[in-house]
């Protein structure tokens, strides 16, 4: 039957792709939930406060975080096109994206007791503190969610949506592995030949 083909077509290739973009399926929901409740963890970033220069205001220990951790997609780190890692993670790992950045700048702030806010827009989670300079990328008006006191606040970004497209293909499709882009068109092949797969007239006519 060609309709029960198609769903099951659709069903495989959802499944399929899931599992190949997310062999630990629950990375996913971690990462979620790590997003909003993000895990700050002031006892891992310990060992970078010796190395802090003396007296230094936000915005230098942003620059310094920046610098301690190089940026690499989660590809390149995790093995996943999306992941949020805790604190104790990103300090193991040494280097990551913006989450990764944010999460061991945030713990930072913490343990220094640095005021600070957490922004995130369609592409990019930031930290905003007293006397940080805007940048398109990381301003209020980017911003989709931002945390105002202790509740997380919805609002309509205004950004470069072909811009974000952009950045959301290289960081998904440009650092995936070679085996993973191969596993995941390989599902597709097989997922398009069901679904067009022709029916057996014969059958039609009994």
């Amino acid at each position: 039957m060609p309709g029960r083909n198609r769903r099951l077509a659709l069903v495989f290739l959802l499944f399929w792709s899931f599992l190949v973009l997310y062999p630990r399926p629950a990375a996913l929901g971690e990462s979620l939930y790590r997003l909003f409740v993000h895990p700050v963890q002031m006892e891992a970033v310990t060992p970078l406060i010796p190395g802090l220069p003396p007296g230094a205001e936000p915005a230098e220990l942003e620059r310094h975080i920046l610098k301690a951790f190089p940026y690499h997609h989660d590809w390149q780190v995790y093995g996943y096109p999306w992941y949020f890692p805790t604190t104790a993670e990103a300090m193991e790992k040494g280097m990551g994206d913006c989450k990764t950045r944010f999460i061991v700048l945030a713990s930072l702030f913490e343990a220094l007791q640095v005021p600070y806010e957490l922004l995130i827009s369609p592409t990019h989670i930031w930290i905003s503190y007293a006397g940080k300079e805007e940048t398109t990328l990381e301003s209020m008006e980017a911003a989709l969610f931002y945390r105002d006191g202790e509740e997380t606040k919805f609002k309509l970004p205004r950004v470069d949506w072909l811009e974000s497209a952009a950045i959301t293909w290289e960081a998904f499709w440009v650092y995936m592995p070679p085996q993973r882009k191969t596993a995941l068109i390989a599902g597709l092949a097989f997922a398009l030949l069901l679904f067009f797969q022709p029916t057996d007239t014969r059958r039609l006519q009994r």
